[in-house]
């Protein structure tokens, strides 16, 4: 089974991380690159409405729930807490080329870019597993330091590590 890249975009709240993938999508797009995202959502989301059927069905004991459409699906089932966020991630989008994350600054086992800005300053992350910087100020690096204007640069560079 091909496995995809998967590439978390790391950084303080309202460092960028939403607004550089949502650059990022559209010229890995053009170049031809099937591109997934997935978001961490440390408060929690809820798809699975009150009173709506999706709910009864989780209510009554359903484990797995398939939403279909015609032009989307959604499937909602518990996390697996042994299989980690990486091996779950390369099972469900193995048809795409790149998975980018956003957030899991924890995460261990996965190539990370991290933004740093001025006004809001650097997370505290694993320098092994930072692969590259997104920032709007000089940094003294061994590694890879991107303006965060500079999508093509960035996409190039995402586009080298598929290998």
């Amino acid at each position: 089974m091909k496995k995809p890249l998967i590439l978390s975009i790391v950084g303080k709240s309202d460092s960028g991380k939403t607004t550089l993938i949502l650059k990022l999508i559209p010229e890995l797009k053009r170049r031809g690159y099937r591109t997934a995202v997935a978001k961490h959502c440390p408060a929690g989301f809820d798809l699975d409405i009150e009173g709506k059927d999706s709910w009864k069905f989780t209510r009554s004991g359903g484990e797995g729930i398939l939403l279909t459409s015609d032009r989307n699906l959604a499937l909602l089932r518990p996390k697996e807490s042994s299989v980690s966020i990486k091996e779950q991630l390369q099972n469900y989008f193995s048809d795409f080329d790149i998975v980018l994350m956003e957030g899991y600054s924890n995460e261990p086992g996965i190539k990370k870019i991290e933004i740093i800005r001025k006004e809001i300053g650097r997370i505290d992350s694993n320098p092994d597993e930072v692969i590259a910087y997104v920032s709007d100020m000089p940094l003294e690096t061994g590694k890879k330091v991107f303006n965060p204007d500079d999508i093509s640069k960035i996409a190039d560079f995402v586009v080298s590590e598929l290998g």
